[in-house]
């Protein structure tokens, strides 16, 4: 007995040395916070001030030493977030992750980042590289800093490797990768749609039936300057499209998560409608969220000899650039949203695929480039990889029972595309100033609103923009647009913009040009019923405009989308839709009292929305099963087929509905029973079964699932939040507001900036998770960072 007791102890005291060991490892690879730190590669002091929540103000003689300062702090608090996205662009995540990771590298090492940033890079300004330059500097002494690596890497026996110049720039082609690389996939699915369409041939090539399919848009439009709607498109007829002979369309699976785009909401209020005078600007950038954040909030300053600052940049910054992305300099405030324009070429050509070898079938047809990959794997032999190209752009795919080869063009692939330029943002005075840079500033395209200290405000496109608006304007983007040729408003009558993902332009060239040949089929473009509820809330405000109005905006979370479709559901389930069926009553009841919000409590507004999505895909599939249209796994309709959707749910034509339904009516009456059958499955009581049990938000860090046991450590807290897609507060899962911030230039203590996590990428930092709950919650967090608790010193050696 005596002996069990003390081989009980001697294991406990092991698991305590463990345990220490673990703890101290880890705790060393936290950075110092306090004190004096020499660095030799410094003209002059640093000073890194850090607030409760961990918020830098970095303080610098010269732009370089500035740029050093915050690689410095970027690598000490988020390194491992820096090395997965230079590692996603250049298809090198594999030597980290292993096997796991290879069909991630094998679709972006076609696109070869790696080279083409090396190019972006030797053409860039002398004074832009020495900001990269310090910046590569101070990253390398931030991480040598650190008194043990990264926790990631000792969790997956790695070392990290130091950081190069043109990682910065590779960091910008993960975002160029996460903003515009789905398009791929929908361009083909587009281009197959086309080919099966029966009908005259519209201008462009593209069939007249078509544009019913992707309407240019529909009666939810909301461009900043007002205009009429688009018009709904002609349904088609029965010689273009005939669904009725048809087989019956599959069943709508709705079991998978929804499939988001990056998106976001931002707008601008002009000085004469807000509080201050100034313009008041409002951002909250829409993306997949994870831990640790994907933006780093910071002030940025150079100290000039009279004591004053210039810049002096407040708002986020993106790990592995020197760059303030969204915020304000004290003059102009600006903040981003994706434009999804037309920035990529899909062309189909017919060839011969056996095997791995493939060739063009066109008489005459140069043979196709080949250059050779290595993927190198953690734990295994490296991986080749053939990365084949034509005169048409890069082999994306060849399908061999089809003898056809897809080839893809992207303006990202372009050195000329991506620059620096928008470091030129940080001395600009005024919105007029700002939107003169707007040609010259390569990063993937965005909707960018200004607003500056003198009242006025302005939007256009950020990202260099191809005169050419034909098919294969990505494979020969030359010339580019001039400053006076970019899109932009410039104060509106309304006196206020906003953008949220949908047409902005009203003006037919502008939409040409983001657009290009297919401007007509309405580009990209988000649903217009965002923009619409934020432009109608902008305008109710009766009052002048403040950040705590910017604020109730960002979390209006009203189902206005869904009103008509719950009119649907309850016309539907009318005396004759409900008798005999207390399951269809108890829908009724249930929708008939929703609280028209989607709020966590809500059951009503599930029930509407999850009968508009299984009728949308089941319409959408009903209509491409004649069609034979290959399966698209990745996404389900565009957005802008909602306005089709109405138009086939109330004008009801027989020809466009399957066999195996009498009417319209019995259809959407399917579609109510399977939606009730679904639900039913998820939780038994439907008076239960809520928006916000459907809409548990997990973010999560990028190790927790390999990590299960962890996951209480290294996750955010588990909530369920409000908000969905169409509608201001955007929150579908994981997918969201990943900052909300407003402000006006030169009144920055009047702002405010929200994240969903901490500063630090650490767990045992006390920064990892301060200031989520407040996101979480909607409340306001200073936009200027606070007195500071800790101050760090860096000297030149």
């Amino acid at each position: 007995m005596r002996l069990l007791k003390y081989l009980s102890l001697g294991a406990v005291v092991l698991l305590l040395v463990g345990i220490a060991t673990v703890y101290g490892v880890l705790h060393a690879s936290l950075p110092q916070l306090d004190g004096t730190a020499h660095q030799p590669q410094l003209s002059a002091t640093v000073r890194i001030e850090r607030d409760a929540r961990g918020v830098p103000t970095l303080t610098a003689a010269t732009r370089p030493d500035l740029a050093y300062a915050t690689g410095f702090v970027h690598a000490q608090d988020r390194f491992f977030e820096m090395d997965l996205s230079r590692r996603l662009a250049a298809g090198e995540l594999a030597e980290l992750f292993g096997t796991v990771a290879l069909d991630e590298d094998r679709s972006t090492r076609l696109f070869g980042f790696r080279r083409v940033a090396l190019q972006v890079l030797a053409a860039a300004t002398p004074a832009q590289r020495r900001v990269l330059e310090a910046y590569t500097h101070g990253v390398n002494a931030g991480l040598h800093a650190l008194g043990a690596r990264p926790w990631e890497y000792w969790l997956l026996g790695q070392q990290p490797q130091p950081w190069r110049a043109e990682d910065a720039l590779l960091v910008e082609y993960a975002m160029w990768w996460d903003l515009q690389a789905n398009g791929f996939k929908r361009e083909i699915l587009r281009r197959e749609l086309n080919d099966r369409l029966k009908g005259p041939d519209c201008a462009g090539g593209w069939k007249c039936a078509l544009s019913f399919f992707y309407p240019q848009g529909t009666s939810w439009d909301a461009p900043a300057l007002a205009d009429a709607s688009a018009p709904a498109a002609a349904l088609p007829d029965a010689l273009q499209l005939d669904v009725r002979g048809g087989a019956p369309a599959p069943a709508a699976d709705t079991s998978k998560p929804d499939a988001v785009d990056a998106g976001s909401n931002s707008w601008a209020v002009a000085g004469a409608h807000s509080s201050s005078g100034a313009a008041l600007v409002a951002n909250d950038m829409h993306l997949g969220q994870r831990v640790p954040t994907i933006w780093y909030h910071a002030r940025l300053r150079v100290r000039l000899p009279g004591g004053q600052f210039s810049p002096d940049l407040n708002g986020v910054t993106l790990p592995g650039t020197p760059l303030l992305v969204a915020g304000s300099n004290g003059h102009i405030a600006w903040g981003f949203t994706n434009s999804y324009g037309k920035w990529l070429d899909v062309t189909p050509l017919p060839c011969t695929v056996r095997g791995e070898d493939v060739r063009l079938a066109a008489p005459g047809a140069a043979p196709l480039t080949l250059a050779h990959e290595q993927i190198r794997v953690k734990g295994a032999a490296s991986v080749s990889l053939t990365v084949a190209s034509g005169p048409l752009g890069v082999l994306l795919r060849a399908d061999a029972q089809e003898q056809r080869c897809w080839f893809g063009a992207w303006l990202a692939q372009l050195p000329a595309a991506t620059n620096l330029n928008i470091m030129d943002l940080e001395g600009a005075l005024s919105v007029a100033q700002a939107l003169a840079l707007a040609a010259q500033i390569g990063i993937p395209h965005q909707n960018v609103v200004v607003g500056d200290a003198a009242g006025h405000i302005g939007w256009t496109i950020f990202g260099r923009i191809p005169e050419d608006t034909g098919a294969l304007r990505a494979l020969r983007a030359v010339p580019w647009t001039t400053a006076a040729e970019q899109p932009q408003i410039i104060d509106p009558p309304a006196g206020r913009l906003w953008t949220a993902n949908a047409r902005v332009a009203s003006d037919a060239h502008q939409q040409e040009l983001i657009g290009a040949d297919v401007a007509m089929l309405g580009s990209e473009y988000d649903l217009g019923a965002r923009a619409g509820q934020i432009r109608d809330d902008l305008l109710a405000l009766s009052a002048a405009a403040t950040p705590a109005d910017m604020l109730r905006i960002q979390l209006d979370d009203r189902a206005v989308f869904l009103a008509r479709w719950r009119t649907l559901v309850l016309s539907l389930l009318d005396g004759a839709g409900t008798a005999g069926s207390p399951a269809r009553t108890e829908f009724r009841r249930l929708v008939e009292g929703w609280n028209a919000r989607a709020s966590v409590d809500a059951v009503g507004y599930r029930l509407v929305r999850a009968f508009h999505a299984r009728t949308t895909q089941a319409v959408w599939n009903m209509l491409l099963a004649p069609l034979h249209v290959p399966a698209q796994d990745d996404f389900g309709p565009p957005a802008q087929f909602e306005g089709p959707l109405w138009q086939l749910v109330t004008a009801q034509p027989l020809h466009l509905l399957a066999g195996g339904y009498r009417d319209w009516p019995q259809f959407l009456r399917a579609q109510l029973d399977a939606t009730i059958a679904d639900v039913g499955s998820r939780c038994p009581d439907m008076a239960r079964c809520t928006w916000g049990a459907r809409n548990t938000v997990r973010i999560r860090h990028p190790l927790s699932r390999a990590l299960p046991w962890l996951a209480w450590f290294l996750d955010m807290p588990t909530l369920e939040l409000p908000g969905d897609h169409d509608m201001p507060r955007v929150q579908e899962g994981p997918f969201g507001a990943s900052e909300r911030f407003a402000v006006s230039p030169g009144h920055e203590e009047q702002g405010y900036l929200l994240l969903p996590g901490g500063q630090s990428g650490h767990p045992l930092s006390p920064y990892y998770r301060a200031g989520f709950l407040a996101w979480a919650q909607g409340q306001p967090l200073p936009f200027l960072p606070g007195p500071a608790q800790h101050t760090l010193t860096l000297t030149p050696k």
